[in-house]
């Protein structure tokens, strides 16, 4: 059993860097009081955060901060199970999350959910929805047991039951029985490949045992077709490198023929240049009669002058481009010449590459041809050795075969553990021994609180509520007041499944704002007796805004208040 001992916390929510410190074991009956806002519910939210990193309300967790301080913000609870002592720290800015056993902090090596994977699994044996079925109903954020879905009411009485082992236990077998499955499957493909591999050695020998002179024969009449092929193929590549050397005889002096086409050009261009120096002359005295610079006039005589001399010099640029654009023509002339000369090397060179690959080619097959020839002549070793290969394919393929053997005897165990783990094999079996004593503990409890009917749950965890003149309802069929009552009943009887079943058990029931609800007089008076009967088995917070008429039906009174905008216990 769980003893929750110390509830602390600062910075959270409304809480202010003042730790507010609540006992969990000072009395039997508590009742928790103050003004809305005032931080009643907060207890609530410590409390799963602490254990389980997130608000019981929901609330994400960067609002968790209080949002004056903004820092600093931690929850610490310190508990029991059997011998060993516990304390869990968890904070936020910074991020913080501690286990202490016993004193000594537990080693953090491991990744964050995997240390929350061990708080849940290993230390409080409960998950999130199984602490609140057992110990919280909530009037904000709480999901009743009736209005989960039937998956989840399955969890939560697994868990109850302690029986969610087989759960796991089904999941291990079923990746077991997968990792079998797998493993006869590459088995198979393995027999399957032995026996491809026997096939290709048999008709390998029988191949090898039917070769016969007359194959040898074949293959020297093969070669020496393919050498005088061969020697054809290199008499036509003689010829067509002869051609080559011939052609290429023509187009020797190509790169100075280039070089002087490029020189002409280049003195093309600077004549060009000259000719357009000398028109822009000739155009400035045309277009002007005195010195733009100097503004002196520029007399007849002297443009006439002018003239002559520039005309002279332009007359002969002319004669010298009209005589170099002749000479440029004719180079360009020859270059093409030899271009298509060089075009008719390459359709050459790409002939001789033809012939050469042809001799590769035959070159290959006659060292093939020889390779079989040899073959053929060692065939009485081969064939030995083909045999003593066969042997060891059969003798591999047969220690497959009882390999297979084995692991279909281990799958078919698999597969009756795998029947027998699932929901509906021994987790059944037993669900229906403890479903009765869940429903009349359910009953009892509906009894106490003064709401008669004949409620039970199936195996699938579906409800039948049947009334004192056995008409069946369904959950929803009643109002809020009579829905309390029965999510009341159930909060009780998994508490009462837990202690006999010593699995989610522990000593905090926290009711929040149930009798400010839906619960009238009547039924709150029945449950508080119901409260009392728990004893020292268990430590009740009943967070309530009816301080006014329950104070004296409880051990002790907490008083939560604002001061200065903070949160603190009066």
């Amino acid at each position: 059993m769980i003893i929750f001992k110390t509830l602390s916390y600062k910075n959270f929510l409304s809480t202010g860097n003042y730790k507010n410190t609540v006992n969990l074991t000072n009395n039997n009956t508590t009742l928790v009081s103050g003004d809305n806002g005032a931080g009643k519910s907060t207890m609530l939210d410590a409390i799963t955060f602490a254990l389980f990193g997130k608000s019981f309300r929901g609330i994400t967790k960067p609002l968790l901060v209080n949002s004056i301080n903004e820092r600093e913000c931690e929850v610490e609870i310190e508990f029991s199970s059997g011998k060993d002592d516990y304390k869990i720290i968890r904070g936020i800015k910074p991020n913080k999350f501690e286990i202490f056993k016993n004193g000594e902090l537990l080693d953090q090596d491991a990744r964050s959910r995997d240390y929350q994977k061990i708080l849940e699994e290993q230390i409080l044996k409960m998950t999130y929805k199984s602490f609140c079925q057992v110990v919280i109903l909530g009037s904000s954020n709480y999901v009743p047991f009736m209005k989960l879905s039937a998956k989840d009411r399955r969890l939560v009485v697994e868990n109850l039951l302690d029986i969610d082992v087989f759960s796991v236990m089904n999941t291990l077998v079923r990746a077991r029985l997968q990792m079998t499955k797998d493993y006869i499957k590459e088995i198979d493909h393995k027999i399957e490949l032995a026996k491809e591999k026997v096939d290709a050695k048999n008709r390998l020998i029988n191949t090898l045992e039917k070769k016969s002179s007359d194959n040898i024969d074949k293959f020297k009449k093969d070669i020496k077709e393919s050498q005088n092929h061969i020697k054809e193929w290199q008499d036509e590549v003689d010829e067509y490198q002869s051609n080559i050397d011939k052609l290429l005889e023509n187009v020797k002096d190509k790169d100075a023929v280039t070089k002087k086409l490029l020189k002409s050009e280049s003195i093309e261009s600077r004549l060009n240049t000259k000719l357009k120096t000398l028109n822009n002359s000739i155009r400035f005295y045309e277009e002007n009669d005195s010195c733009p610079s100097c503004k002196q006039d520029i007399t007849d005589s002297h443009k006439n002058e002018v003239f002559e001399e520039k005309n002279k010099k332009k007359k002969e640029i002319k004669e010298s481009l009209d005589s170099l654009e002749e000479n440029i023509s004719k180079i360009e002339e020859q270059l093409s010449l030899m271009n298509v000369i060089l075009e008719d090397v390459q359709k050459i060179e790409r002939n001789i590459a033809e012939k050469q690959n042809q001799i590769s080619a035959s070159s290959q097959y006659i060292g093939k041809l020889q390779t079989n020839i040899e073959s053929a002549m060692s065939e009485g070793t081969e064939v030995q050795d083909a045999k003593n290969e066969l042997n060891n394919l059969i003798g591999e393929g047969t220690a497959h075969v009882d390999a297979r053997k084995e692991k279909i005897e281990d799958k078919y165990y698999f597969e009756i553990a795998s029947m027998m783990l699932k929901d509906s094999g021994i987790k059944s079996k037993i669900i229906k021994h403890y479903l009765p004593i869940m429903n009349k503990l359910i009953n009892k409890y509906l009894g106490d609180m003064d709401f008669f009917c004949q409620f039970s749950l199936d195996e699938n965890f579906i409800e039948t509520i049947k009334s004192r003149h056995r008409d069946e309802f369904t959950y929803y069929s009643f109002s809020e007041g009579e829905r309390l009552r029965i999510d009341l009943s159930l909060l009780l009887a998994w508490r009462e499944v837990a202690r006999l079943k010593n699995s989610v058990n522990c000593n905090l029931l926290i009711l929040d704002e149930v009798f400010d609800s839906s619960l009238d007089a009547v039924g709150t008076e029945e449950f508080l007796k119901l409260l009392n009967t728990f004893g020292s088995r268990a430590n009740v917070f009943v967070i309530s805004h009816k301080s006014d008429t329950m104070t004296d039906k409880f051990d002790e009174h907490i008083v939560f208040e604002k001061k200065n905008n903070f949160s603190r216990i009066k």
